[in-house]
């Protein structure tokens, strides 16, 4: 229309791209094909309805395609106790209403600057590069950082245990977490990646492949899922557990290590499920439709 300029534009009904921050000025617009344009125009004084109109289509966006535009929102969606990872599929007006939070106070925060975190954006990168980060980054970390938390976990239980009996509870949920986390990672490491590392690869070649001995790449991306789902609801637990890993008063040096500690594990487990589940996951099932034969 005129006197409006576009400001941005999605690629498709998936909602997968549109930008923040969401601005009073801005006015989202979707045809029938699902596309939508934002529309900017300062002279509008029409504030509240523009706001609503904004919010009315942010709100059918799914927390995964808000989390893969600009990932920093993460941070926002942890605040408001919203599942951004195994949960991602899920529109942010049905998050909001499963997580109890009003949607208003959620579009405000993801309208507003972000001062803190990072941005890295993922789903711009290329299928093998996100794999290799996966492998070099999430897994190498969690066998790394995991045993080292675990120790200073029942360093603190050793010292605290008495007055904090819930940090035995931790040592137990943690022990099982990382073992359970082990065999899920060599599934990854032995069956699913090297596969999809070929069909990559095949893709990129213009080449085709058999059809994968699991029958399709679906099959072992179902499991994970499931395996994904039952940490997400563990670390979750724990959160709940540890008082959303507030500081005791009581606390320690070594104490507030280990909450600090304990969030980032968390925080960069979730990281990991996300990127598996709402990128590399459905690249995997397109890539295996376009290369098997």
């Amino acid at each position: 229309p005129a006197g409006e300029t576009p400001a941005t534009l999605t690629t498709n009904n998936s909602f997968r791209s549109y930008s923040f921050p969401l601005s009073l000025h801005q006015n989202f617009r979707f045809d029938s094909f699902g596309f939508c344009t934002i529309f900017a125009d300062e002279k509008d004084n029409n504030k509240n309805q523009k706001y609503m109109s904004a919010k009315n289509s942010i709100a059918q966006c799914t927390v995964a395609s808000i989390v893969n535009q600009d990932f920093a929102t993460a941070r926002i969606f942890k605040y408001f106790g919203i599942d951004f990872c195994c949960g991602g599929n899920t529109t942010l007006a049905e998050a909001c209403r499963i997580a109890g939070v009003d949607i208003d106070r959620v579009v405000e925060a993801l309208s507003a600057p972000a001062t803190e975190g990072y941005s890295i954006p993922f789903d711009s990168w290329p299928t093998d590069l996100l794999i290799d980060y996966v492998l070099k980054i999430h897994h190498r970390g969690i066998r790394t950082k995991g045993p080292e938390l675990l120790a200073l976990v029942e360093k603190v239980a050793a010292a605290h245990g008495e007055r904090h009996p819930e940090l035995y509870e931790l040592i137990d949920h943690l022990r099982l977490s990382l073992d359970d986390l082990e065999n899920h990672l060599l599934k990854e490491e032995r069956v699913l990646f090297p596969y999809c590392y070929e069909l990559f690869d095949a893709n990129m070649r213009g080449a085709t492949m058999q059809q994968m001995h699991c029958g399709t790449v679906a099959n072992p991306i179902r499991q994970m899922h499931h395996e994904h789902y039952d940490e997400g609801v563990r670390y979750k637990f724990i959160q709940k557990l540890m008082n959303n890993f507030e500081v005791p008063a009581d606390a320690c040096a070594s104490y507030r290590l280990m909450l600090a500690e304990l969030e980032e594990f968390m925080d960069s487990l979730f990281e990991h499920i996300h990127i598996e589940n709402n990128i590399l996951f459905p690249r995997f099932v397109v890539l295996e439709a376009k290369t098997v034969r």
